[in-house]
Formats: structure tokens, sequence, C-alpha cells
């Protein structure tokens, strides 16, 4: 046993551990694309590339006002480079290299979380099971989409502050890598409008150095101090070079307290999020994962950096507020603990032979390995086929009816990429409220008013609903509406016709599609 440790201490077996670690995770999130914000993100990269320029309204929903208000104008024009990403990889290998580019940007991201806790003295297999067990906490953060590259940046605008600042106080001017700051800040406002997580991270740091020159705490030199708030400004002046601006910083709050914050899942406290998709548990982890090691900081308070408890005490209430930060929420936690305990833990593991920290290692990538070989679709289709409803898309694709189409929501951003540029009723996007509300009327089964509104001639919806598995309201109304006649079928989902705007279209017996409805 003795022997143990130093076994593991030898660089060709740290890396070879290494290197399973992340194999299993690139192979992890190769899980075939579904009904996600992607497909509306690639479909306005298309537009984008066609037109030259990015768009001013919608060009994808007929329900969309003109001209559109600052969230709206936001979630339309944020995201161009990513967009454009997504197209240009669509374009040389379709699907699979959209999978293929899925899997390497969270596995840049964990890679990134390793590197900081290793640079924060962690033994390298023991950050590498931390970060191995990691993707199976989050796995409904693998989509591609946009978010991700906040993902990757939160990181390295941290990274970056903190190396800068601590050559600082070794004595060091401001290092020639400092000129990164402004570049990728200037990325991420063009990449995701996330970019204002990193203009608080450097105002967290300019804070507390200020802070501390007052208290005469470690304080910076004046011309230090003065340097490094030139380069965090600059930086954060170069990222309202964006193609919405400066409303990009104030925009993102206004959707956090707006309506669509109380129907957008991931908008829903963690806690709440997984006991609304039913694994509450997997929630009871997520936030034990960030408070137990925040709570035990409180053993060395005096040691604790101003810069770390002010992130600390944001992330923590954003991760916990909103699923939709709680990655974040858990790097950021565990790259700022380690720092204060790494040594600690590192000296515990020696004593202990390294017994626990191979264990850790061998339970972490065994549950990521077991996982990673039934979610991949390297050797099957990249597309979830039994979510995408490609086969119904097709007959609209084909027959062309006539009217307009109001669609389910999930649908909404597949729909539009394969149909463009024929307008469609809703996506994902959630661009208006009052759109939002009208969907919801059809939904219940209240539809006269709203079709007539529109002129729909089209419905396209699942037979049944996720949630309860039983037939959708708007369904059974418009199989008991002689107005309707149906257009598709497939078991799964259903295209209503209405009659006087596509008499020419065939359509099927509805009597044998409701007695298909009720053996079913």
């Amino acid at each position: 046993m003795a022997d143990s440790a130093a076994l593991f201490n030898k660089p060709i077996v740290r890396w070879t551990l290494f290197l399973v670690t992340f194999a299993f995770m690139f192979v992890y999130h190769t899980y075939p694309l579904g009904l996600s914000d992607f497909w509306w993100h690639l479909n306005t990269g298309r537009w984008i590339w066609e037109h030259g320029t990015m768009p001013v309204d919608d060009p994808f929903l007929f329900t969309s006002a003109s001209p559109l208000d600052a969230r709206a104008s936001l979630i339309l024009r944020g995201y161009p480079l990513s967009q454009l990403l997504f197209l240009g990889s669509y374009a040389m290998a379709g699907a699979y290299a959209l999978v293929a580019l899925k899997s390497l940007l969270m596995t840049l991201f964990y890679w990134l979380l390793w590197h900081q806790l290793r640079r924060n003295g962690l033994h390298p297999i023991t950050a590498s099971s931390i970060v191995g067990i990691l993707p199976l906490l989050f796995f409904r953060f693998d989509e591609l989409r946009p978010q991700v590259f906040s993902f990757i940046f939160t990181l390295l605008v941290l990274q970056l502050a903190e190396s800068i600042l601590a050559d600082a106080r070794r004595g060091q001017t401001l290092p020639r890598y400092a000129l990164l700051l402004p570049v990728i800040m200037l990325l991420w406002a063009n990449l995701h409008r996330g970019f204002i997580i990193g203009i608080g991270i450097l105002l967290v740091h300019l804070f507390a150095e200020w802070l501390a020159r007052n208290r005469n705490h470690e304080p910076l030199s004046a011309d230090t101090y003065r340097h490094f708030a030139i380069l965090a400004i600059a930086s954060m002046l170069v990222a309202l070079f964006n193609p919405v601006g400066y409303t990009a910083t104030w925009a993102s709050f206004t959707e956090v307290s707006g309506p669509f914050s109380h129907v957008i899942d991931e908008f829903l406290g963690t806690l709440r999020y997984f006991d609304f998709i039913g694994m509450k548990h997997i929630g009871y982890l997520i936030i034990a994962t960030s408070v137990v090691p925040v709570l035990a900081l409180l053993f060395k308070w005096r040691e604790l950096r101003i810069a770390h408890l002010l992130l600390l005490i944001a992330f923590l209430a954003a991760g916990i507020m909103s699923f939709r930060f709680s990655l974040m929420m858990v790097a950021v936690v565990m790259v700022i603990s380690c720092a204060y305990f790494a040594r600690d833990l590192n000296r515990w593991l020696t004593l202990a032979k390294g017994i626990p920290m191979v264990l850790l290692w061998c339970i972490a990538t065994g549950f990521l390995a077991n996982a990673a070989l039934s979610r991949t679709s390297l050797s099957a289709s990249p597309l979830e086929t039994n979510a995408i409803p490609s086969s119904a898309v097709d007959y609209l694709a084909q027959a062309k009816p006539a009217g307009e189409l109001f669609n389910y929501f999930e649908y909404g951003g597949y729909l539009s990429w394969r149909l463009y540029p024929q307008k469609i009723f809703i996506d994902q996007r959630n661009l208006s409220w009052d759109t939002y509300e009208e969907y919801s009327r059809c939904w219940r089964g209240d539809y006269a008013g709203v079709f007539g509104k529109y002129r729909i001639g089209v419905v396209f919806y699942p037979v049944y609903e996720r949630a309860t598995g039983k037939p959708s309201r708007l369904i059974l109304a418009l199989l008991n509406d002689t107005q309707w006649g149906i257009g598709y079928y497939d078991g799964r989902d259903i295209i209503f016709l209405r009659m006087d705007l596509n008499a020419n279209q065939a359509v099927l017996n509805k009597s044998k599609v409701i007695a298909n409805l009720l053996r079913r």
C-alpha cells in the first residue's frame, strides 16, 4: 500500500487516467441532437449568412410585432458568432459535426475547470475524479447552445483576472497575456449575451482591490492598480461592440424578472427545476456540491479574499435561484474553495496513501463510462429520432397546405429550420408574451378567436401531452370540429387542415383516426 501513492504520482499513470476520464467525457456528450433552442440558432445563422447582416425584425414568426422590444431584439441578435459557427459546422459535415462540436465545447469547459483546480494545487487524479462526476449531475446542459461559451469564458475571465493580480502582488508588471482579457470579452459579447457575467467578475475584482488599498490589506501599488483598472475598464467597454450594444447589459435582467421567468423551466430554482422533472435528488446533490465547500470556508474566513467572498455570494445566489446558472455556480465554487483547501486535501490523501483518491477516480469514471456508452450517438443517428418529428415535417414540406401554421411550442425551432422561409406561429425563443398567452389559450382548447385572427389553416401538434400521456385538449377539440380534416397522422403527431382553405388536399378518415386513438 505504501507504493500506491507513489505509483499514482508517476506522470505516465496520471496522464493515462486523465485521458481516460476526458475520453469518456467526450463520448458522454455525443448524445444526439433533440428538440432544443439549437435549431433556431442554426436557422438564424443561415439567415445571417444569406443576408450578410443581422436581422432587425423576426424572420421566422408571423406573430412577432415590429419593432421588437429590447428583450426580443437581444434574443434575435445576441449570438451571431455562435450561430455562424453552428452553421459552418453543419455545412461541413452535417449533424454529426454538430454533435462533435457539442462534445468538444463541453469537454473544453470541463478541461478548463480541471486546469484551474490543478493551478490551485489539487492533485491531478483528484481533480479528474471531481470533474468526471459533474457531467452526470448536469446532464440537462448537454445541448448545443451558445450558453456553453458563457461556461467557458466565465472560467477564462476568472482565471485571467486571478493570474494578473497574483503576478502583480509578486511585484511584476502587467504581463503580456493580460491583453487576452479584452479579446476574450469582445469574443464573448458576440458569442453569447452572458458576457455581463464577465463584466461582473471584473467589477468585483476592481472593487476588492480598491477596498484592499483603502484598508491597507495587501494592496497593489498605485501604478499597478491603475494599470489593472484601465485594462478591466477597457475590457468591459470593448464588450459593448456587439449587435445590440449596451442594451444587452440590462435587457437580460428584464428577462429574469419578466413574466417568462415563471414559465421557462431553466429559470426555475435548481431544486424546483429537478422537482419539476421528477429528479429532486439531483437538485439536492448540486446544491450540496456548492453549499458544503462554502460552509467549509468559514473555517478559513481570516484568509478569504473579499473578491472571492463576493463571487461566492453572487454565484451561489444565482445558481440556487435559477437552474440556468447552476453549472457556473458549482464551477466557480470549486475553483475558489480549491485555492484554500487543496493543500489540506492533498496532505490527507498522502496520509491515506492515495487510496481514497484512486477509489474516487474509479467510481467517478466508472459511472461516467457507463453513461457515456449508453448515451452516445457516434454509431447511430446524430438526431434524437424519437423526439424529432421529421416525417411529419416532410409531409408539410411536400403537401404545402394553405393558411398560416399553428405549431406545437417545442417543435418550433426545428419546424422553422426545415420549412424556412415559411413562417410559423411560435418557437422556443419566446419573443412575445402576448403570443405565448394566445398559444396557451389554444393549448387549452379555446382556439377559435386566435385561429380566426391569424387565418390559421394548418395545425401541427403531438397527439399526447408529454407530461400526462393523455390526448391534448386542442387535439380533442379539433377532432370534434367538422371544419378541420386530418392530413397526416402517425400515432405520435397529427396535422389538421382547415377544409375551406385546403379543399384540394387529400385527408384521412377522421373516424378511423379517432378509433385508433381510442385503441391506443
